[in-house]
């Protein structure tokens, strides 16, 4: 603006100037060609007095510079101060000497056929008839113009300085006051008046936008913190599916905290499903679809942004489904060891119930079958037990009321059970308890949980092994250890041995009338009484299972 209004005082001034000037020398150049006219007028006046009283001595009374040319009445040249008079042509047709004739002067301008240059020419006719005639270069006059050109000019270089300095003063006297404006204050700027309107329109203006941004801000916050606190992940992505907007969670889910915003939504997965999803829901179309990345399953929704009839990005939210997959996993798999584990001992049973059915057995066989359907009854007993009972831990729900108990009580009374057990399979079980161990607790579970791990150190220890249980307190906790020197644990088993019907070794499990559910049981046992399980094995060494209970202050 500074800019504009300096070129347009110092045009206008320049523009003005230069019009002056040219005024100036035009009615100049007008004024000094009259003033000419009237000296030659006076000078040829002059000469033709001159003249009439000595004829003889036209020639002294030339003024130099100037040329004198006496003709007579039939244009023959008698005298010329610049030329030989007898070579010159007859002037009678000449402009100035045809008026003098007529009227008794003359006057014209025009080049000179024998000096080649421009004159002024002034014709006076005598009393004797002949024709007087003056002329002056006509370059006189524009060498005295050129003479003052020079002093002109200088005069012009001082003008357009101060023109320009002037300019440029008005151009910030009439900018400072508008560029000292405070625009967050814009009421309170010492202007001109005629902006006060303009002044009041824009600090209401600017309120009215303040409000806004920190309507928008708050919004934002808003916003952020809902999302950053979502379980679910969500991004924003443009039509160049550039990350517009995204929370921890999708970057938390999908392992990908250095992605940043403005970086393609793709640096956050690679996998074809994912780009697949984000290219269909940027076509304008809803995509769903189920990703594995090796630690999570996740449940990615892609829906496109439409904004006046086009498609300008689209909404990703991304669901962890891990657990519910898993349970998913879990309840297929449970359905069909259930129905495996159900199966095997129905079909002994329906077996022998079908031969016993026949008759023509001896008593001893019809003894010996009869063993075994109650064998395997007892073991179909045991099993929908531990179902029963695994599915009230599962709920929650155990029958009991807790209490204080002392777990080195429970645990001497298992062993105690167990020993002639293992004593029929070769094993040495011992026990080795600090007394008032007390947990705070279900006695019955407790039971079960020292008995199921016990039990399972005997059946995985071959004969003349050893099984030990201890129980023992520390500052903090009491803690139950079941060890022993039997088959031990493969590494790659050691993640799994807490699910349901997992055995390490099937048919050693199956042979001892196991069910499969017992550590899967003591493992909702441990979580039931806040209690954390530690397991230490290698294959062929034997196994340490620890279970830490917290203390309860007695």
């Amino acid at each position: 603006m500074n800019k504009k209004i300096f070129q347009a005082v110092f045009l206008s001034i320049i523009i003005t100037m230069v019009l002056v000037l040219a005024v100036s020398i035009a009615v100049f150049y007008a004024t000094y060609d009259e003033r000419i006219s009237r000296d030659l007028d006076s000078e040829l006046s002059f000469l033709g007095e001159a003249v009439a009283v000595s004829p003889d001595d036209l020639g002294s009374f030339v003024i130099p510079g100037h040329r004198v040319t006496l003709i007579s009445s039939d244009g023959a040249v008698l005298f010329d101060s610049d030329a030989e008079a007898d070579e010159m042509e007859n002037h009678l047709q000449r402009p100035e000497v045809q008026e003098a004739i007529s009227y008794g002067h003359g006057s014209d301008r025009r080049r000179s056929s024998t000096l080649f240059e421009n004159l002024y020419y002034s014709a006076l006719r005598l009393d004797d008839g002949n024709i007087l005639r003056l002329a002056v270069p006509a370059g006189t006059v524009f060498s005295f113009v050129m003479s003052i050109l020079l002093p002109m000019a200088f005069i012009l270089i001082v003008l357009i300085s101060f023109f320009a300095w002037f300019s440029y003063k008005a151009a910030r006297k009439i900018t400072d006051p508008i560029n000292a404006i405070d625009l967050e204050n814009p009421e309170e700027a010492d202007g001109y008046e005629e902006l006060s309107p303009l002044l009041y329109r824009i600090a209401r203006q600017q309120n009215t936008i303040k409000e806004q941004l920190a309507q928008a801000e708050r919004r934002s916050r808003e916003f952020k913190v809902i999302t950053d606190n979502m379980s679910e992940g969500l991004a924003v992505i443009d039509s160049e599916m550039r990350i517009l907007s995204v929370n921890k969670a999708a970057y938390r889910l999908f392992d990908a905290e250095h992605v940043k915003e403005g970086d393609s939504v793709l640096a956050i997965s690679r996998q074809e499903e994912f780009s697949d999803l984000v290219a269909a829901a940027l076509k304008g179309e809803r995509a769903e679809s189920v990703i594995e990345t090796g630690t999570r399953t996740l449940q990615v929704i892609a829906s496109p942004v439409i904004s006046v009839d086009s498609n300008s990005g689209a909404v990703i939210i991304i669901i962890d489904i891990t657990e519910k997959a898993e349970r998913e996993k879990l309840r297929r798999e449970f359905s069909a060891n259930v129905s495996h584990e159900l199966r095997t001992p129905l079909t002994s049973i329906s077996g022998f119930a079908e031969i016993l059915k026949n008759g023509g057995l001896d008593e001893n066989t019809v003894k010996d079958f009869g063993l075994e359907i109650y064998n395997e009854a007892q073991h179909l007993i045991a099993l929908v037990h531990d179902i029963i009972r695994l599915s009230r831990l599962d709920e929650g729900e155990n029958g009991e009321d807790a209490e204080d108990v002392d777990l080195s009580i429970i645990a001497e009374e298992a062993v105690s059970r167990l020993r002639r057990r293992a004593e029929s399979r070769g094993i040495s079980l011992s026990f080795e308890a600090e007394r008032n161990a007390i947990v705070r607790g279900s006695e019955s579970l407790l039971d079960e949980m020292v008995t199921n791990l016990a039990d399972n150190a005997i059946k995985y220890t071959d004969r003349g092994g050893w099984a030990k249980v201890t129980v023992k307190k520390t500052e903090d906790s009491v803690v139950l250890e079941v060890s022993d020197n039997g088959i031990g644990i493969p590494e790659e088993d050691k993640d799994r041995v807490f699910e349901r019907f997992y055995r390490v070794d099937k048919s050693r499990s199956r042979s001892s009338g196991g069910t499969g559910l017992g550590l899967s049981i003591v493992r909702h046992a441990a979580s039931y009484h806040h209690a954390e399980i530690h397991l230490e094995s290698k294959a062929g060494k034997g196994t340490v299972i620890t279970v830490r209970f917290p203390k309860t202050g007695k």
